[in-house]
């Protein structure tokens, strides 16, 4: 049984490397800055233990895919346009086989950078090449939560206890098949196995919104007739 969690977060840093002002100059002429970008584009799994009392603890760390990508020179004035730069960092992350619907993200924050320097770049004179490097890891954290554990050995406690008839009411068969089934868009966990439900699988939503497993919700509620999460009430024979 799978008791981690599991989640992915983005990770954009930049820098400007060793800057020397004389150190660095255009090979062709031009009327404005030149930038020479450097795009790090990193797969990272990180493994993290978070204690009974809340004390969270990277236990490992790994990457397990990384790419450079230095971009042909081109005019810092590139940054002061929305469409002109979306159109040059669109284009040179999807040929770095990042997923298009991360790259509004590292845009954004591309951008924003360059222009925060502006006032650097205003003091260099036109066909200066500056070096600006950006660092993108999408980060994989395998969580593992030793509340969640005891909540499911709690549980599962509670499951074995209604199976011996300890007074445990079960939900009608009848709501238990009315329940719906969804699709997920995003990804998050069963919170009665533990596993993740990634995104596009089939769930059973609850009517209060909370989705499990269709085959753990079941199970649960022919035991008991009450959400593990929320304790909303099914209906029972004896209402």
């Amino acid at each position: 049984m799978e008791t981690t969690h599991r989640c992915k977060h983005l990770v954009t840093k930049l820098w400007i490397p060793n800057y020397d002002p004389d150190g660095y100059s255009a090979s062709i002429s031009s009327s404005s800055v030149q930038v020479d970008l450097t795009i790090l584009w990193q797969l990272e799994h990180e493994w993290m233990n978070i204690a009974s009392d809340g004390a969270a603890s990277i236990i490992s760390r790994c990457v397990v895919h990384s790419l450079a990508l230095r971009l042909p020179l081109f005019d810092y004035q590139v940054f002061m346009s929305d469409h002109t730069s979306q159109q040059i960092l669109s284009g040179a992350l999807l040929s770095m086989g990042v997923d298009p619907y991360l790259h509004d993200s590292i845009i954004i924050n591309i951008v924003a950078y360059a222009r925060s320097i502006r006032n650097l770049v205003s003091h260099m004179a036109a066909g200066m090449v500056f070096p600006l490097r950006a660092r993108i890891r999408l980060v994989t954290m395998h969580v593992r939560n030793e509340r969640v554990l005891i909540d499911l050995a709690t549980r599962e406690s509670m499951i074995e206890n209604e199976g011996r008839g300890k007074g445990m009411i079960p939900a009608t068969d009848i709501s238990i098949k009315a329940l719906k089934t969804e699709t997920i868009l995003e990804g998050e966990s069963c919170m009665i196995c533990l596993e993740e439900l990634s995104g596009g699988s089939k769930v059973t939503v609850m009517p209060c919104s909370h989705v499990f497993h269709g085959s753990c919700i079941i199970r649960w509620l022919k035991q008991s007739h009450v959400c593990p999460i929320c304790r909303f009430e099914m209906p029972t024979c004896s209402q």
